[in-house]
């Protein structure tokens, strides 16, 4: 193994190690946010920084290569060049030039070269909310195609750059006589499955396999109402008709939708459950359908996108010093902590359920 290798393996392993141990150096909250739903914001946040997620895929996909070496006929280790992979020794190595002496990311160096390319429209010399959420957005989506690109090359077993049912679950067979829907269930992976197969060839594609793994993430209007109705299914006291009515919407949905949107308002003025329940029963019939909740989903069921979007409000909120709703350089640099740590606990050791803030 060559010097400039072993080198390179040592300064990714050390930047690694740095990412994960800033994690925990968070700079203190500001305002009227809420400790608690912070920490869950940051918990599901992308990375901010693009050179970061190459970093930690390149280490993850070495520790994949590692523990998938396999023996040849001949009882040779052969390497395997792992899963989903979308990065090179060659774009790990590029990161050097971002590397201190110690081998630590130079955060004030990057946020210099990526102030310019967030700064877009209009190109001021300041980010906006709007700038800043497109680039947040862009980093989101980008972990959801790589995600389902991971799982899709390691179920297309036949190479067609798609995935049947039997390769995504092979186990289970479509010819099993069985009509239990309950969440797991043979038919409800099955009902899944054809609801996210938007075109009805029996496989998923790229995008109808990321429409499957990430439902609240869709734009398949089917899918998202199928996650919906299957989380209304859960309620005990759920009427048979699949509807909420307004005590089941107040006490199983409203705290959920005011959480999200006093963060969002940063404290203003949230709809009373009362007024909320009547803008969303759209046919006035006191009650609500899977379909008249779908307006706040986002809120119920947040997924990369909607948190993309927290995430912004976020960043906004701990550095915006001077609450103009744009950030100069400088007060990302101010910040520079905050843009660089997309996971914190509480220091009290709470660690919240995340199934808390979901209880559609």
């Amino acid at each position: 193994m060559s010097k400039a290798v072993v080198y390179m393996l040592l300064a990714t392993a050390t930047l690694f190690l740095f990412i994960v141990r800033s994690q925990t150096n968070i700079e203190g909250k500001k305002g009227d946010l809420n400790r608690r739903f912070g920490y869950k914001i940051l918990e599901r946040a992308p990375i901010f920084d693009p050179i970061v997620t190459t970093i930690e895929r390149e280490v993850e996909q070495r520790k994949q290569q590692k523990n998938n070496n396999y023996f040849d006929d001949n009882n040779v280790a052969v390497r395997r060049t792992g899963l989903g992979s979308t990065t090179s020794v060659s774009e790990v190595a590029e990161t050097y030039q971002y590397l201190t002496s110690g081998g630590e990311l130079n955060t004030t160096l990057r946020l210099y070269i990526l102030f310019p390319l967030l700064d877009r429209k209009p190109k001021d010399g300041f980010i906006g909310f709007d700038e800043l959420e497109s680039w947040i957005i862009q980093r989101a989506m980008e972990r959801l195609d790589y995600d389902t690109q991971v799982e899709l090359d390691s179920m297309d077993m036949n190479g067609d750059l798609a995935v049947s049912f039997k390769e995504y679950l092979p186990h289970i067979s479509k010819n099993e006589e069985k009509n239990d829907m309950a969440q797991g269930e043979a038919e409800w992976w099955m009902e899944r499955f054809n609801i996210a197969d938007y075109d009805h060839d029996a496989i998923l594609n790229f995008t109808e396999l990321r429409d499957f793994l990430h439902p609240e993430d869709s734009q398949n209007h089917e899918m998202l109402t199928w996650m919906v109705r299957d989380k209304l299914k859960r309620m005990d006291d759920l009427e048979i008709d699949g509807k909420l009515n307004f005590n089941e919407f107040e006490e199983h949905v409203y705290s959920t939708y005011e959480s999200y949107m006093d963060f969002e308002t940063n404290g203003g003025d949230v709809p009373i459950a009362k007024d909320k329940f009547a803008e969303l029963d759209v046919n006035n019939d006191q009650f609500l359908s899977p379909e008249e909740l779908l307006p706040i989903v986002p809120y119920l069921y947040p997924g990369e996108i909607a948190y993309a979007k927290y995430y912004t409000s976020y960043l906004m909120n701990e550095a915006d010093d001077d609450e103009d709703e744009r950030l100069t350089l400088q007060e990302m640099l101010n910040h520079e902590s905050v843009f660089y740590n997309t996971v914190h606990e509480d220091g009290d050791g709470y660690e919240e359920n995340d199934d808390e803030h979901d209880e559609l």
